[in-house]
This record gives C-alpha cells, structure tokens and sequence, in this order.
C-alpha cells in the first residue's frame, strides 16, 4: 500500500513538534524528509531518541540551526504553484502555469506551436489564425500523416469545409487540460479523432462535460461497426461499465460509445489510415 503524501502544512507540523521536543510519528516523520529530501540523519545525529508508544517518538537535543533552516524552506512559497510544490519534492501537486499544443492545416502545415497561460491569454505565432474549425486527433501518427488525417473527414461525415480546419495533436489526456478552454473557444465546431476506445471515449466526455466549449463531435468512419467487429482487442466488463456511463451523459460519445460496447471490441485510430480488408468487412 502506497503510503498519502505528506503536506507543506504536515512537514510544518512535525517541524514545529521537533523544536517543543513533542512526541510525533516517527515513520511519518522519516516519510516527509525523504519525501522533502532533507537530511533527517543530520538533523537527529546528536538527538536523544524516546520511545512513547507505538510509532510516536520523542527526540531531545536536535540539531536547532537546521531545524530553523528547514522550517524556513517550508515557509517559503513561490508565485507559481507547480515551481513550489516541485521545491517540496511534489511536482505533481500542482497544475503548470501554462498549456501548449501543436497545431497544423493544409494552409499552414508546418507544426505551430500555440500556448496558452493561467490567464487565459494566448500566444500565437506572428500572421496565424485560428480556421472555422478544429480536428483533435489524439495519436502523433495520425497528426504527422495530414494528408491521410483530411482524407478520413469526408468518411466521417464531414463537409468539404472541414478540410481547412486546424488539425491539434491531442498527446492524450492533456487536451483535456482546462486551460486550452479560451483557446477551444476561438473555434465554431470541434471534432475529436479520438481512438474508438474507452480512453479516448473519456476524454470526450471530459470535453463535453466542461459545457464552456462550442459544439462537439466524436468522429468515426461510416465503416467503424466493420472494423471493430475485425479487431482483436476485446473490452473488459468494467470498461463495458465504464462506457455505459458515458453513453448515458455525453451524446457526443454515444454512438462511438455504442458500437464498441456493442462490439465488445476497441481500436487504434493509425488503424483508420489502413484500408479494411474486404474478407474482414463481409464477415
């Protein structure tokens, strides 16, 4: 069992027992200087350690210059939230200060880079700017191959003036970041090249669940029943579970959502730019 991280305000707290010479958790105690990476050897080499119960302990005589040093850092907050919990040896305990995605169209298709700040503010590059439309696609294949990634809009249903839409590698989960919403918000519709997957289904839902964003679409091949009913990959019973759910609360997901739980079978999207095999699609 992975044990709960400690916090700024915990490793304070130890601290401040320390300096009273209070009893504390002695394995908590150990957790949060390896966790904090601070030197607990040095701070206890000429301490008194005293057993109270369990794992409380007490230590007299710590190293006090230290232990005002370490209190200090502790204190010690950066303006920006991730740089900060990094600085306590948790850089996962807050989001980054800003978003960036890669974005590229038949008119523009060399990558453009496109951030987006805690403010809401986006930076662009000079003479860019935004289509009508935007196309997520989720897998860094699929985004290299821009011409094979235009030529499946038709098969999904799209119009011909899809084919000037923006195209964004999605790099998984973090499109969902909901600092990229100004920047979805510069777009009139919105389609998610998403795998017909329960991963890329998610992702979806977390889109269409925001409610801030304009319309979106799941987009499939007319053929997508064919080719999933062809797939190996077969769904799990908590996935099947887990798509029910979606198809209940997203209806940009539900029929995609539908088809795979109907199947029982998941794909890739790389797999839309191969053609299906005739014997397969007249099973």
């Amino acid at each position: 069992m992975v044990a709960r991280r400690i916090s700024r305000s915990q490793l304070l707290g130890y601290l401040d027992k320390l300096s009273r010479e209070e009893a504390l958790p002695e394995p908590r105690l150990h957790q949060a200087a390896d966790q904090f990476a601070l030197d607990i050897d040095q701070l206890l080499a000429n301490a008194t350690r005293l057993h109270v119960r369990r794992d409380l302990v007490r230590y007299l005589g710590v190293n006090q210059d230290l232990l005002v040093q370490w209190q200090r850092m502790a204190e010690e907050r950066h303006e920006v939230p991730r740089i900060d919990q990094s600085s306590l040896g948790n850089s996962h305990g807050a989001r980054v200060s800003g978003a960036m995605v890669t974005v590229r169209s038949a008119r523009q298709p060399h990558p453009q880079v496109v951030m987006v700040n805690d403010q809401g503010e986006i930076s662009a590059p000079l003479g860019s700017s935004p289509a009508a439309r935007l196309v997520i696609v989720e897998n860094l294949e699929n985004f290299l191959s821009l011409d094979g990634t235009l030529s499946l809009l038709p098969a999904c249903g799209l119009s011909p003036a899809w084919q000037d839409a923006d195209i964004l590698y999605g790099s998984g989960n973090s499109i969902t970041n909901i600092l990229l919403t100004p920047f979805f918000q510069q777009y009139q519709e919105i389609g998610c090249l998403f795998d017909p997957d329960p991963g890329g289904i998610r992702m979806c839902d977390t889109l269409h669940q925001r409610g801030d964003l304009p319309p979106l679409y799941f987009l499939a091949p007319a053929d997508l029943r064919e080719r999933l009913s062809a797939s190996t990959r077969e769904l799990t019973m908590k996935q099947r579970q887990q798509l029910a759910t979606h198809i209940r609360r997203s209806p940009p997901c539900a029929h995609v959502a539908g088809l795979i739980r109907t199947t029982g079978k998941h794909l890739e999207q790389e797999t839309y730019l191969l053609p299906l095999p005739t014997t397969e699609a007249t099973r």
